[in-house]
């Protein structure tokens, strides 16, 4: 699943997680009036233990914007 979350400094990332909600890749920072489609973006392992502590500190919350076309 690719979902976008919101720091609490107001930058967007783009999240993968697997099946059981294991973070497994993210995408970021990402400008919140240019998003695209989640699956559009390229993933990477470089961010996953900075997005697991985020979200494990609240600092990171999962948003669902409306995606321009």
């Amino acid at each position: 699943m690719k979902t976008f979350w919101q720091h609490a400094s107001g930058e967007v990332y783009a999240v993968e997680s697997d099946t059981f909600g294991t973070v497994v890749g993210a995408a970021g920072p990402l400008s919140l009036d240019r998003l695209r489609d989640p699956s559009e973006y390229n993933y990477s392992c470089g961010l996953v233990g900075w997005v697991k502590k985020a979200i494990g500190q609240r600092k990171l919350h999962r948003i669902n914007p409306a995606l321009k076309r």
